[in-house]
């Protein structure tokens, strides 16, 4: 392994490190647009995933990006179907929390 290679790992492993300590940290205003924009595009059809003015959160990032969200919102429906309940404004609870802040390591594992 190239030595550039190993600094690579290494600040992977402490972000990731430190993203596992921050889990049950307080919340932004991004948590609940990630958890609100996985429910949309599970729950409506995805020529009213641009225009819905459900919530204030409305879907403004590009396409590849929403196809995420809506992968993610799948696997959010089998661990915790609450999370993707598009009318669940502000949900909290422990699994939601534990779901999103996994879903954002493996994320970055993905990109790595």
């Amino acid at each position: 392994m190239y030595v550039q290679d190993r600094r690579i790992v290494h600040v992977a492993v402490l972000a990731t490190a430190l993203k596992l300590l921050l889990i049950p940290s307080a919340f932004s205003t991004d948590f609940e647009v990630h958890r609100h924009w996985k429910a949309l595009t599970r729950s409506l059809p995805l020529s009213e995933w641009y225009v819905d003015s459900s919530s204030p959160w409305t879907l403004d990032y590009p396409p590849l990006f929403a196809y995420m969200e809506r992968a993610m919102a799948e696997l959010a429906a089998l661990v915790h179907p609450p999370i993707v309940d598009v009318f669940n404004f502000e949900y909290h609870a422990a699994p939601a929390v534990l779901f999103m802040r996994l879903s954002v390591i493996a994320s970055d594992a993905v990109l790595l």
